[in-house]
């Protein structure tokens, strides 16, 4: 007898068990790669931030180097001198150090200014700081601000002296006046008077003290 191939009783089946078999392969596979793709996503993203918190850390470690820069010259050893439509001498500036801002504002170290009258008096100023406002139109001087040991003096020609000490001065060379809302010192060679607040009329040569004045005169004694 001849032997019979094997028959299957439910024709089809076969197919059926395969496309089943792969199916379930599938579904293994893409679960793998689903929290494979999944971990590698969470390692970029923690890798990320460990980045990004890096540079901040940097960043908050060195601020200066975010600083924005805010100036644009810088000099050494400056002396100018201004003139008037005459062509006088206005009043000539020295400083140890001048920074030039963006805002337009200057800085001095050190600065020595001396103020010319039309009488042919004399103002001398010195500080240990200032700051210069520029006029809106041109490059002549509205406002400079004087700080830290301010003091003005003046030389008569009899030889008689006039100091005025304040914390804090402003000068209007233009206007020819200069005020504080300070203490104020004035001495000469016979008074010593303080007060608060000043205004200083050039012009005019005159002295307004605002308040809390009060005085003393020194009288020299003429025996050697």
């Amino acid at each position: 007898m001849t032997p019979s191939l094997p028959t299957s009783d439910s024709p089809g089946q076969e197919p059926v068990e395969l496309a089943a078999a792969e199916q379930e392969a599938s579904r293994r596979l893409w679960g793998k790669g689903f929290w494979l793709g999944s971990i590698v996503i969470l390692v970029a993203l923690y890798g990320g931030r460990s980045l990004l918190n890096e540079r901040s850390g940097q960043t908050a470690s060195n601020p200066d180097a975010t600083a924005a820069i805010t100036f644009d010259a810088y000099s050494n050893g400056v002396n100018s001198v201004l003139y008037d439509a005459q062509g006088n001498i206005e009043y000539t500036l020295e400083a140890a150090e001048q920074i030039h801002y963006l805002d337009n504002t200057t800085t001095l170290q050190n600065p020595f200014v001396r103020l010319y009258q039309a009488n042919g008096e004399r103002w001398n100023i010195v500080a240990r700081s200032g700051r210069i406002l520029a006029a809106e139109h041109g490059d002549r001087i509205a406002r400079l601000d004087l700080s830290d040991e301010v003091e003005l003096y003046q030389v008569e020609d009899n030889g008689n002296r006039m100091t005025l000490a304040t914390p804090f001065l402003s000068l209007f060379p233009q206007e020819e006046t200069m005020a504080t809302e300070r203490e104020v010192t004035m001495t000469t060679n016979t008074l010593h008077q303080t007060a608060v607040g000043m205004r200083a009329d050039l012009r005019q040569d005159t002295l307004t003290f605002l308040s809390q004045v009060k005085g003393r005169y020194e009288v020299q004694s003429s025996q050697p």
